[in-house]
């Protein structure tokens, strides 16, 4: 569960509905102690109550006071001790035991803590913020179904409780309704500004893909705290979801600055490398979050991807062979495995992990993988079917239409080829191999000029092979 239960817990503080306390007139200890509590001077609250309780060790409306000071300087071990004693000498309230229940929820006890929220609710069934906080404890818990229910409850009792609305935005984002969460979210917000509610609202709208919108949350955030590491490590998600990865590397590197064991900061940084190209900071970052204990099925099938990338193939296919160990529904594994058979002329195992791809998610990608990898075993049909299969999810994948039209030219399927290899030139005219193979179609159909147009570009842009076919041609 992702909080600061320090801060949630003082939000909480500033919320809770105490009981109004009588206060012996004739004491001057407990008139002192009750009027600095009033103000806010917890500290001095409580050594006044502290005095007056030796010479009334048993006053029970004395020591819930206390326990009150003891939970607003956040000592909450301490609180739970005055509410226990208090409790134990006769003053059993909704409000006695709701507080006892709040202050184990703040030391993260979450399953005591729901056994004092139900005797506060066997007292008073009404009582909004001990279903609130059972709904929130069952949230820690992880058990979001259960907590949303009690969550929801309170709703029904009081629609202008703000802990029932952030709490229940918990609830919904972990069942993945994050436009629900999104609009408890807004609806928390109209009462209290509470930077944890933007916090989560900026998660929910990086799930709706509306990340400028999250962005903006997340600047909110930072901008109150800037030492708040979760914050950048959720603005460096919506920035990684927008392709912006130099901006994700910098949001991930602050969050590590701020907390150096942030795993997944190391793991989503070296993701953004990944994609740059920056192979070796991407290897650098995935095994710093390997061996601080994200050895899960994607950092090792990440790893072994840079690993492929970089050529290093034994390292490549142990770390692919280890992901799919671990995992064997994660398709990306498969594909990246494949791309490395592939890649060692062994197109039969290649095609076999795209199989094994494709019977878990259907991509273009994928197709067209397997569809060179056919090309290479001369499956000529099986490759077009493949690339059409590819471009039937992606309609201007460029590599498939490109790839088609060489596999319709190698088939001598002219009129077919000129148009994919057209196509391909319209959709990317930095491809040398495109230029290449539509010149020598040019050349099939006795268009000589054209042809060495076309391969003059082909080799201009560093296509090495159309050197050989300018020179048969004679081109000038």
């Amino acid at each position: 569960m992702i909080k600061t239960i320090s801060l949630i817990c003082i939000l909480i503080f500033n919320l809770t509905l105490f009981a109004q306390l009588e206060k012996p007139p004739t004491d001057p200890l407990f008139t002192s102690a009750y009027d600095k509590y009033q103000q806010k001077f917890y500290k001095e609250s409580y050594e006044d109550y502290t005095l007056y309780l030796r010479k009334v060790p048993t006053d029970k409306v004395a020591l819930y006071n206390r326990g009150l000071c003891s939970y607003g300087l956040t000592d909450y071990k301490t609180a739970i001790r005055d509410f226990k004693e208090s409790i134990d000498l006769g003053r059993r309230t909704a409000e006695s035991l709701y507080m006892l229940g709040l202050s184990k929820y703040c030391i993260k006890d979450y399953k005591e803590a729901i056994v004092d929220f139900n005797s506060c609710l066997d007292l008073k069934p009404t009582y909004h913020p001990a279903l609130a906080y059972k709904g929130a404890s069952y949230n820690n818990l992880g058990d979001y179904t259960e907590g949303l229910k009690f969550l929801n409850t309170s709703y029904v009792i009081d629609q202008n409780y703000e802990p029932t609305f952030f709490n229940r935005a918990i609830s919904k984002y972990y069942l993945k309704d994050y436009k629900g969460s999104f609009e408890d979210c807004e609806n928390a917000l109209t009462l209290i500004d509470n930077i944890e509610t933007h916090f989560w609202k900026g998660l929910n709208l990086i799930y709706l893909k509306k990340y400028k919108d999250a962005l903006y949350e997340y600047d909110l955030v930072i901008a109150k705290d800037n030492k708040h590491s979760r914050a950048y490590y959720n603005r460096g998600l919506a920035y990684y979801d927008m392709g912006e990865y130099p901006k994700a590397i910098s949001d991930n590197s602050k969050c590590i600055e701020i907390d150096p064991y942030y795993t997944v900061a190391y793991y989503n940084r070296a993701l953004s490398y990944f994609y740059m190209q920056n192979y070796s900071k991407a290897e650098t970052d995935f095994n710093s979050c390997i061996v601080m204990g994200l050895a899960d099925y994607q950092s090792y099938c990440y790893r072994g991807a840079n690993y492929y990338l970089q050529k290093k193939d034994e390292l490549a296919l142990a770390d692919l062979n280890k992901a799919i160990e671990l995992n064997k529904n994660y398709e990306t594994s498969y594909y990246y495995r494949a791309f490395l058979k592939y890649a060692n002329q062994d197109d039969k195992g290649c095609i076999e992990d795209c199989n094994k791809s494709l019977a878990i998610e259907k991509k273009h990608d994928v197709y067209y993988t397997r569809g060179i990898a056919k090309y290479g075993l001369q499956d000529y049909n099986g490759a077009i079917e493949d690339f059409n299969e590819s471009l039937k999810i992606k309609k201007d994948y460029f590599l498939a239409i490109l790839e088609r039209g060489i596999t319709y030219y190698t088939m001598e399927k002219d009129e077919l080829a000129m148009t994919d290899l057209n196509t391909a030139i319209n959709l990317n005219d930095k491809s040398g191999r495109a230029y290449h193979y539509r010149g020598k179609l040019k050349k099939l159909k006795n268009d000589l000029p054209g042809s060495c147009d076309d391969l003059k570009i082909a080799q201009k842009l560093g296509y090495t092979w159309a050197t050989a076919e300018i020179l048969k041609n004679g081109c000038k």
